[in-house]
């Protein structure tokens, strides 16, 4: 929780609350998930592990190291992507894929991108032309034995208006979206910066959005520089207070990619006796993200981070305003 108390002056509206209880309510068994590629939320990622969801549909234009240790813990079961990073070589994720305890369905990276957009935007689907002419259009792109989405995967149209050809592809709506940001205030109001990919979609399109973050701030915090919001609170169901929650993956500000951690503990690990070290140590281990950050310095030592830590901050040259008049000026009559 933030270590200096926040003026709450609508405590019904709260979101705030713990990891375990965000999962516990909020991701439920047979869900459609989003988990980002950039703005990564491992705190968020290890609890679902740990409270051992099941029967989970995975979404996202590429699907890093967060989204295979839902699939080696069995948590998804399918997923739709432009790219799975834990089949790129040989291991347990090729074996599900091979075994068809994974099935799969491939796009590419800026179809799934699209795909979100259009469920962002309240639409049913979304017209493409970058598959025409292809060889994804085959029938064993969409029979293939991994396939789960059968003649839904996408249809080919004519427009309206001219009658030209286009792809149209399903609209994707998430059950639920899980990110981790720099901040928000307890209302849920979200606020981010760095490269997002596709997670600004995700963020609109699902149904429901839990976010940790860094730091938990004043409203007013939020309400003096608007431009940084990514999403109100009327969109959040829960706002988790998690510092450190990306770990080993980086935030802009706050923390760099901690490349040696994750050659050191198999993090990204597709072996099954890999994996289930990693899981015992650094997931079951460590029940809460406070708990895994002391083991993390217990393990490396307490002067670990100080070397993914930012020493200097990068800032706008120029402050920014949003004033205004006092009062509208309106033509005399």
């Amino acid at each position: 929780m933030p270590s200096t108390p926040l003026d709450v002056p609508h405590p019904d509206r709260v979101k705030l609350m713990s990891t375990a209880d965000a999962i516990a309510r909020f991701v439920h068994d047979g869900d459609t998930i989003y988990t980002g590629y950039t703005q990564v939320p491992y705190a968020l990622i290890f609890e679902i592990v740990r409270q051992g969801r099941r029967d989970m549909e995975g979404i996202g234009a590429s699907i890093g190291p967060q989204m295979s240790h839902l699939i080696m813990a069995g948590c998804v079961n399918r997923v739709r992507t432009g790219y799975i990073g834990g089949a790129l070589r040989p291991g347990l994720i090729t074996d599900k894929m091979e075994s068809g305890d994974l099935k799969y369905e491939d796009y590419s990276n800026g179809a799934i991108a699209m795909m979100l957009m259009a469920g962002a935007y309240g639409l049913p689907f979304v017209p493409m032309k970058w598959f025409l002419g292809t060889d994804y259009l085959r029938p064993e792109n969409v029979d293939h034995p991994g396939a789960y989405l059968g003649q839904d995967k996408w249809k080919v149209i004519d427009s309206p208006f001219d009658g030209e050809r286009f792809l149209a592809l399903p609209a994707i709506r998430p059950q639920v979206t899980v990110l981790h940001f720099q901040r928000a205030d307890v209302y849920g109001n979200v606020q981010g910066w760095g490269a997002f990919g596709d997670s600004r979609f995700a963020l609109w399109a699902a149904e429901r959005v839990i976010v940790s973050v860094e730091e938990i701030v004043e409203t007013d915090v939020i309400r003096r520089d608007p431009n940084r919001t990514l999403v109100p609170g009327a969109r959040v169901a829960a706002v988790v207070h998690e510092p450190w929650g990306a770990h080993p993956t980086s935030l802009p500000g706050y923390y760099d990619y901690d490349y040696p951690f994750m050659a050191a503990t198999g993090v990204g690990a597709v072996q099954q006796d890999a994996w289930d070290a990693f899981r015992a140590e650094w997931i079951d281990g460590c029940p809460t993200r406070e708990s895994y950050m002391a083991h993390l310095q217990e393990h490396f030592g307490p002067d670990w981070l100080a070397n993914i830590t930012p020493t200097e901050a990068i800032e706008p040259l120029n402050p920014i305003s949003y004033g205004f008049a006092p009062q509208l000026s309106w033509p005399s009559t």
